[in-house]
């Protein structure tokens, strides 16, 4: 009886610790392989694994976009051919809900519309069963640095974001006018302050961007302004 918490401890102790490997897993980039065929879809982890990648395989779309975050990195090699769901339908879905992954589109039945409409999803590359080792090699290759590339791209629009938000609307107002080049007195004037008081409004922007000059200033906020255009523009802010 007197062991009976001991146990349970140990028993939360194990479970947390499994937890967390699984969550550690998640975070590594990882090659996801969707294919109902079982037979090839056992070979393509076995084959990716033997590679060096983590792998992690699904017979059903549905089971794969139940599991599927955003957030977890790596790239999709997708069967386009599947009962219910296709390939094709998946990969929309995924982008529909915000959920951006390089794909790399397979199937044992090719044919030219089937190619060209999964290229214009934006796959990596469309590849016929029984493919090329050197071929997938590069493939998942290449979709895993892309996907390492959009990563660090968002990450950096996402800190610069933080910082923007930081501004209040008197921030902003004066912002607009460093932006377009007035002197503190000239700033003075529109807004009705005292210079001293608008070199303290200056100085607060730029604690608040953690930026030490102007010209720190000016590169921010351009910068972030140019990204939102494109990202609005190219409707990549989905993919947030």
């Amino acid at each position: 009886m007197g062991l009976s918490p001991f146990l349970n401890r140990l028993r939360d102790v194990f479970h947390s610790y499994l937890r967390n490997m699984d969550s550690d897993a998640e975070n590594n980039p990882t090659v996801f392989v969707v294919d109902d065929d079982r037979q090839a879809l056992d070979s393509l982890k076995v084959l990716l694994d033997v590679l060096g990648f983590e792998v992690r395989a699904f017979s059903s779309p549905g089971s794969f976009s139940r599991f599927y975050r955003a957030d977890m990195p790596g790239c999709l090699l997708l069967d386009i051919r599947m009962p219910r769901q296709n390939g094709l339908e998946l990969y929309e879905q995924l982008l529909r809900e915000g959920k951006r992954i390089p794909v790399i589109f397979i199937t044992a039945h090719a044919d030219v519309s089937t190619a060209v409409a999964a290229m214009k999803t934006g796959a990596i590359e469309f590849l016929e069963k029984p493919f090329d080792l050197e071929t997938l090699l590069d493939g998942v290759r290449k979709a895993m640095a892309l996907d390492a590339e959009w990563r660090q791209r968002e990450a950096q629009y996402a800190a610069m974001e933080t910082r923007i938000r930081r501004l209040n609307d008197r921030d902003r107002q004066t912002l607009e006018l460093v932006l377009a080049g007035e002197s503190n007195k000239s700033m003075a004037a529109k807004l009705f302050l005292t210079e001293r008081a608008v070199e303290m409004r200056r100085s607060s922007i730029m604690r608040k961007l953690q930026v030490e000059s102007v010209a720190e200033l000016l590169d921010l906020t351009v910068t972030h302004r140019v990204l939102t255009e494109l990202r609005e523009a190219t409707g990549e802010q989905r993919f947030r």
